[in-house]
């Protein structure tokens, strides 16, 4: 399926179609259950997983993001822990900024309950904590080597790039709910936080267009009920410029939206991308798959996704998954396609369904 990928990024139209799956939170739960091998937690041993599940390896995020930050100054970085507990903390002189988050063992996954940055006063520590920051590149030095090993098990390992500025203040400071408001009501300081993060990137988008990977990953975990709005004017120059350099270098580019999808899929056609990552039809999503083809409204742009993570588990059965993923193929099977799981196969999901899917791919 490798070769069928590069050709896809090379604008063709191999007549097989590429099935991938991020299994990462299915092993998470495993391992949290007790019933992991041992060897998932190598990389070759994650990669021989795919190999015999029929997947296509791609996501792997011990070496997933091209960018490490480094602080200079009298900074100082704490990680503390108790139980299921997690705090970190960023001390300045200027003042401290906490974020405290929480494990579930329900659901293997972490969820924060306190931001880092919910005040006026929280973004002024932010850029000073910005102004002693920079991005350096991480995880690029080998990564022609690992692709070289990738290959053996067709695949290839993926690139993250840092998160855009919009997405870093949701996603890493702020939350959804606090980076609104400050956005409306501290506009020129989150405007001079913006023009930090993404000028500190420069250094990383270099690094990447001279190592000129097939592909990289903007991995800002889009979703249109909470970025569609405020996309034009706090994000798509970014996504464009950004675009456009990779583009130069000859490198493609994917973005990862999922979840809802309506309101920003045109607006990312329109910023250039290749491909669109982990699209989410029904059942999970708000659109059907024929309805996110017309959407998409593209001949080039790579549709991938489109098998929702939620279908891999009860009360959903293969029958159902079988008839969903023969739909899918009918209706985008014709045009520039990537199959994969929108966005990840949840720790009680089947696994099973992996190798069955890849079976109905390849009849």
């Amino acid at each position: 399926m490798l070769e069928a990928l590069l050709r896809l990024l090379d604008g063709e139209r191999p007549e097989e179609i590429v099935w991938t799956a991020d299994i990462t939170y299915w092993i998470a739960g495993q391992q949290k259950a007790g019933s992991a091998k041992a060897e998932w937690e190598t990389e070759e041993g994650y990669l021989q997983l795919h190999n015999e599940l029929g997947i296509l390896p791609y996501y792997y995020y011990e070496k997933f993001w091209a960018a490490e930050p480094w602080y200079d100054g009298p900074i100082e970085v704490i990680d503390e822990k108790e139980g299921d507990e997690s705090t970190r903390r960023f001390r300045t002189p200027v003042g401290e900024l906490v974020e405290r988050s929480i494990y579930s063992s329900v659901s293997c996954s972490l969820g924060i309950t306190k931001h880092f940055v919910e005040s006026e006063r929280d973004l002024d520590i932010l850029l000073y904590i910005l102004q002693h920051r920079r991005l350096e590149p991480a995880n690029l030095g080998d990564w022609s080597d690992r692709s070289e090993m990738w290959k053996a098990y067709d695949g290839l390992p993926c690139i993250g790039l840092p998160r855009s500025p919009l997405a870093s203040l949701f996603v890493e400071w702020a939350g959804v709910e606090n980076a609104t408001y400050l956005i409306m009501d501290c506009p020129d300081k989150v405007a001079e936080i913006f023009r930090l993060m993404e000028e500190q990137e420069g250094p990383v988008i270099e690094a990447v267009c001279m190592l000129a990977p097939p592909l990289v990953h903007f991995a800002d975990n889009l979703t249109s009920d909470n970025f569609t709005s405020l996309y034009d004017d706090y994000m798509a120059g970014t996504h464009k410029r950004r675009v456009e350099r990779l583009h130069a270098a000859g490198v493609k580019c994917a973005v990862h939206l999922d979840g809802t999808v309506r309101g920003l899929l045109p607006k990312l056609v329109r910023s250039g991308f290749d491909a669109i990552e982990a699209l989410t039809p029904k059942p999970a999503g708000d659109l059907e798959m024929e309805e996110i083809l017309d959407l998409a409204d593209s001949d080039t742009l790579i549709l991938w996704g489109g098998v929702p993570g939620v279908m891999f588990a009860p009360p959903y059965t293969w029958e159902q998954m079988k008839a969903h993923v023969q739909r899918l193929i009918a209706c985008w099977g014709d045009r520039p396609f990537i199959m994969g799981v929108a966005d990840q196969v949840p720790p009680d999901g089947d696994i099973e369904f992996c190798h069955k899917i890849a079976e109905l791919v390849s009849s």
